[in-house]
This record gives C-alpha cells, structure tokens and sequence, in this order.
C-alpha cells in the first residue's frame, strides 16, 4: 500500500514543510526550490512504480493506467512550478502561500484521477477546486481575478451540487458509493428493477454529467471559462487548463468503464451531442476572439470534445482491434499530446511577459515576434501547429488515434464534425504564426530568457516533434500499460 501512494505522501509532506517553513520564516526562494525538489521526488517515485503499481480499497484504485497518467500530473506540476518563481517575484503579493494552495490542488488532482469510490472522489475534488479559487483570485489588486475567482467559486458549487444530487440518487437506489458495484447493485435492487434501471441510473448520470461538463467547461457549461483564463494569473489559468481538467476526465474515463455507462443509450446519446457541440462551439468561438487566452479557454472546449469521441469509441465488436483497449489507447495519447502542448505555450506566455516582450495577450501583440525573438516564436508556432493537428508533430498523432477509433466504432458523424471542427480550428492558429510573422519597425525588448525556461521549453519542443516523428515507442508504452 505504502509504495503505491508514496508520491501522495511525498506531495503531502512537501505541503506540510511548506506551511511550517512559511510560518517561522518567509524565504520565498528556498520555498521555491523545496516546492520543485518535492514534485520531483514523487515524480521519481512514480515513474519507477508505473507497470508494477496495483492497489485498490474501498477509496481508492491505483493500477498501470492510472500511475502512467498520475506520473504525468506531476511531471507537469513540476515543469509548472519552475515557472512561478520569477511571476511570483513580480506579482507584489505574498509567495509562499501559493506553493502551498499549489501543492494542495496537485494532491486533490491525483486524488481524483485514482478515485473508484464517490467519497474519495468529492473529498479530491474539493481539495482541488477550492485551492484553485484562492489561486485563481490571488492578485488581489487585479479586478479581473477577483471576478474571476468570485466566478469560478459561485459556478463550482453549483456543479458540485449537481454531482452531490447525483451521488445521492445513486446511493438511494444501490447502497453503495463504490463504482464497480453501482451497476451490480441497481440490477438486484427490486425497486429499481420494477420501475426502470435505467431511468434511475440514467437521472444520475445526467446530474452528474452536469458537474462533470462545467470541470471540463464542455458545452454547453462552457460559458465561464474565457473570462476565467482571461482574469486569472497565468500561471492558475495553466494549472486549470491542464491538471485541473486532465484530473476530471482521468476520472470520467473510469466512470464509463466500471459503471458501463456505454451500455446506457441514453447516455451515450448526450454523451454524443455534447462532444459535437464541444467541438463545433469550441472552435467557432474561438474563431472571434483576438486575445489569444480566450481563444486558448474556447479551444479547451474543442479539445476535450475531441478526447470524448474516444469515449463514445468503447462498443461491444471489434472490427479492427480490441475496442476498448484501441479507445483507451486513443484517449490517453491524445490527452499527454494535449496537455504537453498547452503548458508549453503557457510557458511561453509566462516568459514574453516576464521579459516585457508582450505588454497584453492581444493576437496583434504578437506582431513581429518572429523577428526579435525567432526561437521563442518558432517554438510557439511549432505548438500551435500541433494543437491544430499538422502532420510531425504530436497533435496529428493523436488525431490519427482518434480518427482510428471513431472509424473502428462507425462513428461516422462525429467523425465528420471533427474533421469539419479540425478545419476551422486551423485558421484561428494561422492567425497568431501570421501574426508573428509580420513585420514591424517597433523593437521588441529582447532580454535573455532564463536557462531553465530555455531548458523547459527545449524539452517541451522535443516531445512535441519528437513524438510527432517518432511516436510508436510511446504507442507501445501506452497499449502495454493499458492491455496488463
């Protein structure tokens, strides 16, 4: 048991050093370096434990997939943390209670991801959305992150409340909160059996879907999301692009699996329509906007649309591969590629604004970018063609993945919306590498980044190209992992 949740018991004890070492003296670097040497560490332990991790009670349930995916939070927690030390200098608000709420909202992330029990899944979720609205409204002299912190707090609750009606409903009818043993449950309970199984699973779901969609501001919950990342300190808006939302579908993935909500019609009806107006909605909007935030908050939408359709993909026959095993394989590729694209263009971000590079987030701000600073602007046009889905690069290895599963399966129509979605997503990255394409007689301060941002996004850039060309290794990782 110990070794299967020693990464929690590393973050947890880093949290707790930091809280003591903030109390008896404030020391805002050394509380950086102690943030970053705690992640690694569980990192470390992680990673080690991947194909050998199998642990499960009543709470909790940790096999390959879940350490593989865990392992991943924390690697971008850590490359997240690296960059908070020079905003956080400059932000002219106290430091270290950040780390802190940082690390907490970590900890109820992997929490999440692990959950088999309703329980523990609230208890993580909370931890995690309540840190994130003290992070989200932590520049106290910014308008824009106290409304979006007063958003997100007041919306929180009420998917919260949604899931909570939910969780209720289905512990009326099964008596038990564990995943696995709902559906059992509700097919031996007479009650339900008489009155319809699956009007009463199926309200649950809905309810809980409810929740689910506002964490993963799918449509049609989606509309706080842009003036979240838009009011919100960079480095909160990245933590709830990727963690935050990466926890939440790691969760529904195990939800459609061990409470076999793919054998519920119904759901799969809803499920389907949600990922298509994701995907339709989310790129369209994002077409209008000129502050690339925005259009970073409506592209989430379109991409967690996407990562959907592989849910949709588990069906009983395989044509061409083991179904689930060819959906899981999907969904898990294209949610890393995902979420290695995003932090490094948040990165990237973080770094034009720490060297006065970019005074606000307006597309047109980006103007002559690649002409005073051509590595920052390559990297950042090499992300954003990944994002769209342009061949040698992750992001079309992943749209192969889920074109492949949505073939498998016959989902003929989604696929037609994502290829369409695909197509107009592109145009509104083309717009920002134009951007930063044209020239103009205005010089750019070009202060030299900082070896370690270099060195992140150096990394960041690698994998983007470097799985893009050569991803079966890491193919092979994932279908290893998700067939034991």
């Amino acid at each position: 048991m110990i070794a299967a949740v020693l990464p929690w018991i590393v973050i947890s004890a880093t949290a707790l050093i930091v809280m003591l070492l903030t109390a008896i003296k404030r020391d805002h670097l050394y509380i950086s370096i102690i943030t970053s040497l705690g992640l690694f560490i569980a990192m470390i332990v992680q990673t080690i434990k991947i194909e050998t991790t199998a642990y499960e009670n009543n709470l909790i349930s940790i096999n390959s997939t879940v350490a593989l995916l865990s392992a991943l939070l924390i690697l971008l927690a850590l490359l997240l943390s690296s960059l908070l030390y020079p905003w956080l200098k400059k932000a002219q608000e106290p430091s270290e209670e950040y780390y802190l709420l940082f690390l907490l909202a970590t900890q109820g992330a992997l929490i999440v991801a692990a959950s088999s029990h309703f329980a523990s899944f609230f208890l993580g979720l909370e931890l995690m959305s309540l840190s994130l609205v003290a992070m989200v409204a932590y520049v106290d002299k910014s308008s824009k992150a106290l409304e979006a912190g007063i958003k997100y707090f007041v919306l929180s609750a009420l998917a919260s409340a949604f899931m909570l009606m939910a969780i209720a409903i289905i512990y009326l009818y099964s008596g038990t909160l564990n995943f696995s043993e709902i559906l059992t449950q509700l097919s031996s309970n007479q009650v339900v059996a008489e009155n319809g199984n699956n009007l009463v699973l199926s309200t649950a779901i809905v309810l809980l879907l409810v929740g689910v969609a506002f964490k993963l501001s799918l449509a049609p919950c989606h509309l706080w999301v842009a003036d979240l990342f838009e009011g919100a300190p960079l480095a909160s808006a990245a933590f709830l692009a990727t963690l935050a939302k990466a926890a939440i579908f790691i969760l529904l993935i195990r939800l459609f699996e061990d409470t076999h909500w793919y054998q519920q019609s119904s759901v799969i009806t809803i499920l389907s329509m949600i990922a298509a107006a994701s995907m339709l909605i989310g790129n369209l909007l994002a077409l209008l906007q000129n502050n690339i935030l925005r259009l970073l908050a409506y592209s989430s939408i379109a991409h967690f649309g996407y990562i959907l359709l592989a849910l949709l993909a588990i069906a009983p026959s395989s044509p061409l591969a083991e179904q689930n095993n060819l959906s899981n394989e999907a969904a898990i590729f294209y949610l890393i590629a995902y979420l290695v694209t995003v932090l490094g263009i948040f990165a990237i971000l973080m770094l034009l604004i720490d060297n006065q590079q970019l005074k606000d987030f307006k597309i047109c701000s980006f103007k002559g970018l690649f002409w005073h600073s051509p590595g920052t602007a390559m990297v950042l046009a090499v992300l954003l063609l990944s994002l769209a889905g342009i061949p040698l690069t992750i992001g079309f290895v992943g749209k192969f993945y889920l074109t492949l599963a949505a073939v498998n399966s016959q989902l003929w129509w989604l696929l037609a919306v994502l290829i369409v979605s695909s197509i107009i997503g592109l145009f509104y990255y083309l717009r920002i590498i134009l951007s930063m394409l044209e020239k103009t007689e205005q010089q750019g301060n070009t202060a030299p980044a900082s070896i370690l941002n270099i060195a992140i996004l150096a990394l960041i850039s690698l994998a983007v190209i470097g799985l893009g060309v050569f991803p079966g290794q890491m193919a092979l990782v994932i279908q290893r992992i998700v067939v034991s």
